[in-house]
């Protein structure tokens, strides 16, 4: 599965539904989803694996082949004011849902994505996950 992170208003989700957010700036993330979009604020402390997962699952593109997932604005928030982004990627990398990952790419990801939060903030946007199959 292909995955991409990135920053965008609401209103612009329908648009990038099938072609994805080509020509803004991403975090690839690969094999990336909700189940591990979840995990993931469950590490940064913001909620419940359960209560985020609720919140997580966004529109699909009509083909069902991509759909858009959003991310939470607490997970937002957590990442882009993170003193230690290698820690929540440590502690990310160790869960059942990265197992496969190398801790390198986990650590890159973390980083690439907590600047991406900090832009987001900055510019009062969402971050959203793309993922296609």
């Amino acid at each position: 599965m292909l995955g991409e992170f990135f920053a965008a208003q609401p209103s612009e989700i329908d648009d990038l539904l099938d072609e994805g957010p080509s020509g803004r700036a991403t975090v690839e993330a690969k094999t990336v989803s909700s189940v591990s979009i979840a995990t993931l604020g469950e590490v940064l402390g913001v909620g419940t694996y359960d209560d985020l997962f609720e919140r997580i699952e966004g529109p699909q593109a009509e083909s069902g082949e991509s759909g858009i997932d959003r991310v939470p604005e607490e997970m937002r928030d957590a990442l882009a004011s993170s003193p230690d982004p290698d820690s929540i990627a440590d502690r990310w990398g160790a869960t059942d849902e990265l197992a496969e990952w190398q801790p390198a790419d986990v650590r890159e990801v973390v980083r690439e994505l907590a600047r991406l939060a900090q832009e987001a903030r900055q510019q009062e946007a969402q971050l959203w996950f793309w993922w296609a199959v």
